[in-house]
């Protein structure tokens, strides 16, 4: 059997039974782990499958949809804030401090605690890079 003959049959049995083992799919087409290895690895790079440990998954599988914006800010709003305060701890002290923040929901708790703490802070969001402050966001290209 070709690898390709061998790759397509993988993928019809991963998306037919939910997903595949090495093990398994070694022994079913005689070959070694390792050949069933390199088949998934390349399924996977062309988008079929998904490869978790010790196999595969159809790679529709495992696509989440990530939740939007809003459903994201408004969720765990009290855990947030405490996740904030409690890195607000971790910050130096010192006047002119300057701290980088990475985006995030989380992240921009912290960042509306910071202006009171008598520091610049910025946040990337998309390769942007935004001041926060008390009364909005300002963006610098």
């Amino acid at each position: 059997m070709y690898a390709e003959e061998r790759q397509h049959e993988i993928v019809t049995r991963a998306r037919g039974l939910g997903r595949v083992s090495v093990a398994e799919l070694a022994t079913r087409f005689d070959v070694t782990p390792e050949t069933i290895r390199r088949d998934l690895d390349a399924l996977s790079g062309r988008g079929l499958l998904s490869r978790v440990h010790g196999g595969a998954v159809p790679a529709e599988k495992l696509r989440l949809a990530e939740a939007s914006l809003d459903s994201r800010q408004t969720s765990f709003p009290e855990e947030k804030l405490a996740i904030a305060r409690a890195a607000m701890g971790l910050l130096p002290r010192r006047e002119g401090l300057t701290v980088i923040i990475d985006a995030g929901t989380t992240t921009g708790r912290l960042c509306s605690l910071l202006p009171g703490m008598g520091c610049r802070s910025w946040s990337r969001t998309r390769y942007r890079l935004r001041r926060c402050s008390p009364l909005g966001v300002t963006w610098r290209s």
